[in-house]
């Protein structure tokens, strides 16, 4: 008989995509503002390191600055990570009776994409790339993806030592949290492949609008995280929330670095009754 699920990791669970999901690290702009936000230069000077202490605190403050739709999102995801937290013993125990020789391949050519040790030194080729060719948005996709990767990873590694999660191959129990201590065994939650998969691929599908973009890169992303439950090395809600981090932690970063136009249009009130308000930045 299936254990019933722990409450502390439930509440726990959703703390942690409540406080992060959404994280804009700015909120929303006024109902009904125009779009007057572009791609702004970024480069690897002293400002840019500034940026990862900077952006941090904005992504980690931001629920202070959230609005009615940040809200919503933020319990939406919460209640679907809750949800699959309590399926994580049955996902698994269906996964390995359908794992074979083709998911393993997968897996084996896809996971390489959510580890470092692959993924920096091809955006560090790509960024070469950008400054070889004097085109800005390869060097902003190396930069801003380096970023996301570094910021997200802490996220996620302080979140591994907070818990200490079971892997599944460990206990073969999905219930099973240590909780805080700096030992390095038994990092199950959240999954770091995803969060570096999701992080990368948030932030070049960010970059390029091109409509084969998003589905690729996104799929890749999918079918790396996808892989960490195959191999039997995380729970399904490990890699939910490991997605959910890197993807909106890149969103976020991508977000605190684009450069506002000269023109903007806000709500204001004018005697007794409201209207709109044009500025314009020198």
């Amino acid at each position: 008989m299936r254990r019933k699920p722990s409450v502390v990791p439930f509440a726990f669970l959703f703390f942690l995509v409540f406080s992060l999901a959404p994280g804009s690290g700015h909120g929303s702009p006024p109902q009904g503002a125009p779009a007057s936000e572009a791609p702004g230069e970024v480069r690897l000077d002293l400002n840019y390191l500034k940026g990862y202490v900077n952006d941090t605190a904005r992504i980690v403050t931001a629920p202070a600055r959230w609005r009615e739709q940040e809200w919503l999102t933020a319990a939406a995801l919460s209640s679907a990570v809750v949800v699959l937290y309590a399926y994580d013993q049955d996902i698994r125990d269906w996964t390995l009776r359908r794992r074979g020789v083709t998911t393993d391949l997968v897996s084996r050519y896809t996971k390489p994409l959510g580890e470092g040790w692959y993924t920096l030194p091809a955006l560090g080729l790509f960024g070469v790339y950008g400054y070889a060719v004097d085109d800005q948005r390869p060097r902003r996709a190396a930069l801003l993806g380096v970023e996301s990767f570094v910021i997200s990873g802490v996220f996620t590694q302080v979140l591994k030592y907070a818990t200490h999660r079971h892997t599944p191959d460990e206990s073969g129990r999905y219930d099973k949290w240590d909780g805080p201590s700096f030992s390095s065994d038994r990092l199950s939650f959240p999954s770091g492949h995803a969060q570096t998969a999701f992080s990368i691929a948030t932030v070049i599908t960010s970059e390029y609008d091109h409509a084969a973009v998003a589905p690729v890169a996104y799929g890749l992303a999918a079918l790396t995280a996808l892989s960490r439950v195959n191999d039997d090395c995380h729970w399904a809600s490990d890699v939910l929330v490991g997605s959910l981090i890197g993807y909106f932690t890149a969103k976020a970063v991508v977000g605190l670095h684009r450069k506002k136009g000269p023109w903007g249009l806000a709500p204001a009130r004018v005697g007794r009754g409201a209207g709109l308000a044009a500025s314009y930045r020198f």
